[in-house]
């Protein structure tokens, strides 16, 4: 980004909220004596910046005072443009009507020339989101209750039963073509992930019971946990198309080094509760990955094989008669 742009772009932060000269180093990843100098050049430029001293200080913008509009050019145009295409992808959203009115204004009130620009750019990117064929019939009502930390009742099929839950919802996210609720369950006693579109039917909880709620919950999570098991270090060798699957992975996709052409070492520590996953995680990809320590997990693997062959052998055996 140069000078100009991130000029602009200071003074656009500062319209959203108060910054300092380090939250705003991060965001455009330069030193913190750099931003000061531009926090400098825009007060000469007469842009109302007010100065907030003492701990938790740095900068805002005087009350009232707003950017002219900027034209996007055809990075941030095509940036945008994707972001939303990426949404189009699931087969539903949180914003489905309002998803493709925001894309038509987009697209309308951008020139004919920056589209011509912009529309290459859009054919080398491409957004890899699994189909799926779902509805998210009430996705709403948990995402009004994040901000106010409320609760809710919903009727959750889980993949072997039905039954009603009380969440608290903290945060909601997609990844590999699903929409995801994260949220403290009061039945459970802890953080759970659910699946929205496996939610049937929500209910709200009053206020009352809200409060009574939050209070279990809080003295829940302040009990002491009784100490868990030590992680277990685990490391693998794989084929190119072992390290493109393990690499998809978000928890052990960077544990990953070249030590030779095409041959890769993964190395990580499991923790306990993730033992059958590496197990079924490693069997999965067969012959493109070796687990070379710890010796245990080796041994699993390979009673996962012998159990599968066993049924392949008898499976056979039944269907084609023991000669």
């Amino acid at each position: 980004m140069n000078r100009t742009n991130r000029l602009a772009a200071i003074v656009m932060a500062l319209q959203h909220g108060h910054e300092t000269a380090h939250s705003l180093a991060e965001k455009f990843e330069v030193s913190r004596r750099t931003i000061l100098r531009d926090i400098q050049s825009l007060s000469e430029m007469n842009v109302p910046i007010i100065a907030i001293s003492g701990p938790g200080g740095g900068f805002r913008l005087m009350e009232g005072y707003v950017l002219p509009p900027l034209q996007l050019d055809p990075v941030e145009a095509a940036t945008l443009i994707f972001a939303l295409e990426g949404l189009s992808h699931y087969a539903d959203t949180p914003f489905q009507e309002k998803r493709w009115t925001l894309m038509d204004k987009i697209k309308s009130i951008i020139p004919e020339d920056l589209k011509a620009r912009m529309d290459p750019m859009l054919k080398q990117l491409k957004h890899d989101v699994p189909e799926r064929n779902y509805i998210l019939r009430h996705l709403e009502p948990l995402l009004a209750c994040i901000p106010e930390q409320g609760w809710l009742r919903m009727l959750y099929r889980s993949a072997s039963r039905q039954r009603w839950l009380t969440i608290c919802p903290i945060r909601i996210y997609a990844s590999a073509g699903f929409w995801y609720c994260e949220a403290y369950s009061e039945e459970h006693g802890e953080q759970r992930l659910f699946r929205a579109d496996r939610i049937l039917d929500v209910t709200p909880v009053d206020l009352l019971e809200s409060k009574k709620l939050s209070e279990q919950a809080e003295q829940q999570r302040s009990r002491p946990q009784s100490p868990e098991r030590s992680p277990t270090r685990v490391t693998a060798r794989l084929s190119y198309s072992g390290m493109i699957e393990a690499e998809q992975d978000k928890h052990i996709g960077e544990r990953m080094t070249e030590i030779a052409p095409d041959v890769w070492e993964l190395s990580f520590l499991c923790p306990p509760g993730e033992w059958a996953w590496a197990v079924r995680f490693f069997y999965r990809l067969g012959r493109e990955a070796e687990v070379l320590e710890p010796e245990d997990l080796r041994c699993e693997i390979r009673k996962h094989a012998e159990e599968v062959c066993q049924m392949y052998l008898t499976s056979n055996n039944n269907r084609y008669g023991t000669r």
